[in-house]
């Protein structure tokens, strides 16, 4: 049977799907998006299409009726590679399978994405399951005042968009993916910058975890369309971007084996009938020795190429369970990894400079492979790694 994957939008997520994609067979992976973007443009692994309006319904299904037209008898699996692109294909699921039978949607429903994505009800759902999730409060932009309102924990605390598809429309001088607040004076300017941006949604107060990059964690499943989760695999952060509007996002990973949790979130996605890829962010408090959930994922990772270092090819499982029907008995990967934007010898130089000392063994780039090769992409990776080193020195003070 033909087959294809298309995923919707064109950074390092994409990258990732495509280099697995290729390497288990030799086909290129489809990109639908606005503009080019590196990692993915210039390269020999994707076959892009772009349009300025995909992101609006008219403009998806324009895309995908002329993807479904140039190949009329191949099944397509689509992704998406951030929340908001998720999102678009979920709300606009009708539209898409009147395009074609051939297009397979290996995700949730809209009503079940919101549930997970939203912090509020996704730490609701981790108290019913027994998972640890950091104590938390909301503070509501539309009716809350903070000289009114009662933060229960100690200083420090962290703050975090409650729907980060929201937060992501609105611009202003001093945006973070999240801040840590380490007094109220602190905390007044930042939800003053918040305010003044016309944000009307919500924000998560919550409890500070004790850690640092490597007690960091990435944990990705993949549940098949019978929602059995079929395979876990763990990564343990080396290094995150250290510039304040990427915070959190992952520049080093290294393998790691998360056995009962891996078992208790698989648990989780059974109980609650999810299906397709998945991944949450975890951080082990040093001071309370716990493991603790940030959030879920409904997507592969913008590091997902992690998985496939770690023996986990999940467009292998994509496949075998949407075209071959193939079932899987659950497993736990455990293959040693080192996967890094940089250079090893960067990777080094920055790690040394953090006190940080390990063995790397069967390493990789995000962004850069042997399939891969000409000018162009190398001259994009340098500038971008000269970036990423200057603003981990530069943030890391």
């Amino acid at each position: 049977m033909d087959f294809l994957i298309a995923v919707l939008g064109g950074d390092m997520n994409t990258y990732g799907v495509a280099r697995a994609f290729f390497r288990k067979y030799k086909r290129k992976l489809i990109v639908l998006g606005k503009t080019p973007l590196y990692p993915t443009s210039h390269s020999k692994l994707v076959e892009p299409y772009y349009y300025e309006d995909i992101l609006t319904s008219t403009g998806l299904v324009k895309a995908l009726t002329n993807l479904n037209k140039q190949y009329p008898s191949t099944k397509i699996i689509l992704l998406g590679n951030t929340d908001y692109y998720v999102e678009h294909i979920m709300n606009n699921r009708d539209l898409i399978e009147k395009i074609s039978s051939n297009y397979i949607i290996p995700m949730v429903d809209i009503k079940m994405f919101n549930k997970l994505f939203n912090k509020e009800s996704f730490y609701s759902l981790c108290e019913k399951y027994n998972l640890n999730y950091p104590k938390y409060q909301i503070y509501d932009f539309s009716k809350d005042k903070l000289e009114n309102y009662k933060i229960k924990f100690d200083y420090p605390i962290f703050i975090k968009p409650a729907d980060s598809v929201l937060y992501s429309k609105y611009e202003f001088v001093g945006k973070q993916k999240g801040y840590k607040i380490n007094s109220y004076s602190e905390l007044v300017k930042v939800i003053s910058l918040i305010s003044n941006s016309n944000y009307p949604g919500k924000f998560i107060f919550q409890e500070y975890i004790y850690g640092n990059d490597e007690s960091m964690y990435v944990l990705t499943f993949y549940v098949s369309k019978d929602n059995k989760v079929q395979v876990a695999t763990c990564g343990n952060i080396l290094m995150h971007d250290r510039s304040p509007k990427l915070i959190g996002n992952y520049s080093a990973i290294k393998e790691a084996y998360l056995k009962d949790l891996s078992f208790a979130l698989k648990d989780f996605l059974e109980s609650i009938k999810f299906t397709g890829i998945c991944h949450f962010d975890i951080e082990y408090d040093i001071k309370r020795k716990k493991y603790y959930i940030f959030e879920m994922n409904i997507r592969q990772g913008r590091s997902n190429f992690y998985t496939y270092a770690s023996g986990v090819n999940l467009c292998e499982y994509l496949i075998d369970d949407y075209i071959y029907n193939k079932e899987k008995e659950f497993e736990i990967a455990n293959k040693p990894f080192v996967v890094s934007i940089i250079p090893k010898c960067m990777l080094k130089y920055c790690l040394n400079k953090n006190k940080q000392k390990i063995k790397i063994k069967n390493f990789y780039r995000f962004s850069l492979s042997k399939y891969d090769i000409n000018i162009v992409r190398y001259l994009y990776q340098m500038k971008w790694d000269y970036h990423i080193i200057h603003d981990y020195l530069k943030y890391n003070k």
